[in-house]
């Protein structure tokens, strides 16, 4: 085995543990089961953002070097979701933030708020509107996350 396939081949594990946390939540959603919602979601987001930091690294790194001409991310983006991961994985200092900003305005915490209409986005702390993460004022495409993750592994299959 050369050793840009060990990365390969971690990014490859990361991303059937990503499908598995993506069944599950499909299968909370489904029931509608709003713990197991996000945290299925968190999982998910976790190993999406492993993959882009072992295929993705920093330029000019050692691990970036060994995997040049090997992976072809091109059109591929990961990066804001790995924003998402970052943003729940330091759950805590953003929880400060929106503390402080807090003025009494109604609010969702860990809802799903599918076709609710008329909000702020600053209502929405942690919330789920069909397939779109909303988290503190942003909002991400969790299908177009597990689309990109899908054609990464193809991408990965076709190579090894």
């Amino acid at each position: 085995m050369d050793k840009w396939q060990i990365y390969t081949r971690e990014a490859c594990t990361q991303i059937e543990f990503a499908e598995r946390s993506w069944a599950a939540f499909i299968d909370a959603e489904k029931r509608r089961a709003v713990i197991e919602i996000f945290f299925h979601l968190q999982h998910f987001l976790s190993h999406a953002a492993m993959v882009d930091k072992i295929l993705d690294p920093k330029e000019g790194s050692v691990r970036g070097k060994m995997l040049m001409g090997y992976i072809d991310l091109t059109n591929i983006d990961l990066k804001p979701f790995r924003r998402l991961r970052n943003h729940l994985e330091h759950f805590d200092e953003r929880l400060d933030k929106w503390v402080f900003e807090y003025d009494g305005h109604p609010f969702f915490d860990m809802n799903l708020v599918t076709d609710t209409r008329g909000f702020p986005e600053k209502a929405f702390l942690r919330a789920l509107d069909s397939h779109i993460f909303k988290f503190h004022g942003e909002s991400y495409g969790l299908d177009q996350l597990h689309k990109e993750l899908l054609e990464i592994k193809l991408r990965l299959m076709a190579r090894n």
